[in-house]
């Protein structure tokens, strides 16, 4: 009977584990134990079940992480063999989206990587919105330069707004899977954007650009647009680059 009860209170301690961390919690654990273990492409990871105990957590909500992670290409699943590590440059673009918010580190080269495809993809949107931008487009990004300067004005950050814009200019391309691929790139980047926008000089001068380029939209001045939203963005590289490099205090 005492078994039993033990059995029963596990069972009840694993329902409330998956309901406290929910699939995409496990997923973030789960890679959290790969990234602190260190292991391998191809190295096989351990099992389901050892998972499911290790986070006591049922091994429902860990077969639907690990299929998430699978369908991501992260993992490998391989059919009376294990639970294999594939090698970074195979898994998706969700994936670094998923280390991003689990707060994973990137190495500096990825980080680079990250911001060039982002840069080639924002510069490409800004040529092609200088030519397919309707009136509601550029009614939409003066509305959210208006809100843009009223929180440069009470001193606030910015972020939101700043994605905001980037994204408007995206959306007046009317390219639906060109905005779609841009918004994971934003969220990668989202806690790092919070961290630069928290020096009010940088939201300043990222508004006073984002007047500029839409003006220059607005006008169908493609190649002028073209070249300060590049200027905007090398500015943006240059501050992360610097920022990068800064070694962290000693601690005391």
């Amino acid at each position: 009977m005492n078994e039993r009860l033990e059995k029963d209170q596990n069972m009840l301690e694993k329902i409330e584990g998956d309901r406290i961390a929910g699939v995409p919690n496990v997923v973030g654990r789960i890679l959290s134990f790969i990234d602190e273990r260190r292991y391998q492409p191809s190295e096989r990871l351990p099992s389901e079940r050892d998972f499911a105990d290790r986070f006591n957590v049922s091994r429902g909500a860990v077969r639907e992480a690990l299929a998430a992670l699978e369908s991501m290409r992260v993992i490998e699943r391989r059919p009376n063999s294990g639970i294999y590590l594939r090698n970074s440059d195979e898994s998706s673009i969700e994936a670094l989206v998923l280390r991003a918010s689990s707060g994973l580190p990137f190495q500096p080269e990825e980080t680079a990587d990250v911001f060039e495809v982002r840069s080639i993809l924002e510069l490409q949107s800004v040529r092609i919105s200088c030519d397919r931008r309707r009136d509601q487009d550029i009614d939409h990004l003066k509305k959210i330069l208006r809100k843009t300067k009223l929180a440069i004005d009470s001193k606030k950050t910015i972020e939101d707004e700043d994605t905001a814009f980037h994204l408007g200019i995206i959306s007046a391309t009317h390219n639906t899977i060109l905005l779609r691929t841009v918004k994971l790139f934003y969220e990668f980047s989202k806690q790092r954007r919070i961290i630069y926008f928290s020096d009010y000089a940088r939201g300043k001068k990222a508004y006073e650009d984002h007047c500029e380029i839409l003006e220059a939209i607005e006008g169908r001045h493609t190649d002028l647009a073209v070249g300060l939203m590049d200027r905007h963005l090398s500015r943006a590289l240059a501050t992360w680059q610097t920022l990068l490099a800064t070694p962290e205090p000693a601690a005391k």
